[in-house]
């Protein structure tokens, strides 16, 4: 026993420490006087609570209470030490009653080992389970309140996760999306571009922008727009994650505006040859005229007149180029709409 003592007293990681009935330090080990000197050059003497954070003092009441109620048991506490710079060290400590011969109470013995870097690594890691469930519950929020539809699938494309968004484009509740893929939703039509999009995700770790057609439940098919990227769950494995917008009502303006751009075409070139025809007969006149003896004053009349015929069919060309220019400004309408929504 009193080899199990000595090496107690002289370890470099074990506290001892003896306090007798009052509450002074009788004993102190080397290792705990070396590694709280900064609280008195000699702890010996000291009054024990003065060595223990102040918030802590009831506790080690307690458990000295605790002793003195069963003499025959040790009891575990974990105290906070004073340290520099009103910080302190945690220290986890046992206490028992020794007791005399006559089985009477003679002084508390305390063995403790610091775990200052135990308790600092606790902190750390329940500042960072709270930091990680901030982050969970803003990308929760993120997820389900989006306007848009936002769906996590596996790499053979079954649905894992997906939003309130996403459900309500497609007419599928959350709980049937999840029984199937995003094949089912997909056009056959649409095979070649999966798999031209499905090679540029694993080349490039993203795809889209990706204009396609989703099937609604009830059968009739919705303009989408899709982008994505490949992401790595916790468990290592490849993810696809998609931004996916209903672009139906875009569609809609756009097919409104290819149909009037159509309108007004037809129109510039119908009236162009109707009005042609008497510009052209007008100018004829007048190249008549220029050919005949008259006088200078109807001369400078017919002048006048050929100009303002020429200018107006002049007019009419114009009209006609740019009637021409809107066959081209629908197909750039509809790449201002994809580049846009990306």
């Amino acid at each position: 026993m009193s080899n199990i003592v000595d090496a107690i007293k002289n370890s470099n990681y074990l506290y001892m420490v003896k306090i007798d009935l009052e509450g002074f330090i009788t004993y102190v080990s080397p290792y705990f006087q070396k590694r709280f000197e900064y609280l008195g050059k000699n702890l010996v003497g000291v009054f024990s609570l003065d060595t223990v954070y102040i918030d802590d003092h009831q506790k080690c009441a307690e458990v000295i209470q605790l002793c003195f109620a069963e003499p025959e048991k040790p009891f575990p506490v974990v105290l906070r030490k004073p340290h520099i710079a009103n910080s302190f060290l945690w220290t986890q400590w046992e206490f028992s009653l020794q007791l005399n011969d006559n089985k009477e109470p003679l002084e508390i013995l305390c063995i403790g080992h610091d775990i200052t870097h135990v308790e600092e690594l606790n902190e750390q890691t329940i500042n960072m389970n709270a930091l990680l469930l901030e982050h969970q519950n803003k990308y929760s929020s993120l997820f389900e309140l989006s306007p848009v539809g936002i769906a996590v699938n596996s790499m053979d494309g079954h649905f894992l996760e997906v939003n309130t968004a996403l459900s309500n484009m497609t007419g599928y509740s959350k709980s049937e999306l999840l029984k199937i893929d995003y094949w089912t939703l997909t056009p056959q039509s649409y095979q070649e571009q999966e798999q031209e999009q499905l090679r540029g995700l694993h080349n490039l770790g993203s795809y889209g922008p990706y204009e396609k057609e989703y099937i609604h439940k009830d059968g009739h098919t919705i303009p989408i727009l899709l982008n994505g990227r490949l992401v790595i769950d916790k468990h290592g494995k490849p993810r696809i994650w998609s931004i996916i917008q209903d672009i139906s009502k875009v569609k809609e303006r756009e097919q409104i505006i290819i149909d009037q751009n159509r309108k007004l075409k037809e129109i510039a070139y119908t009236q162009s040859h109707v009005i042609r025809h008497p510009v052209a007969n007008i100018l004829g006149a007048v190249d008549l005229l220029e050919n005949e003896i008259i006088p200078p004053s109807i001369q400078v009349l017919v002048e006048m007149l050929k100009i303002s015929a020429q200018q107006l069919d002049d007019i009419i060309r114009e009209t006609v180029l740019k009637s021409r220019a809107l066959e081209s400004s629908e197909e750039e309408i509809s790449q201002l709409h994809t580049r846009d929504s990306a």
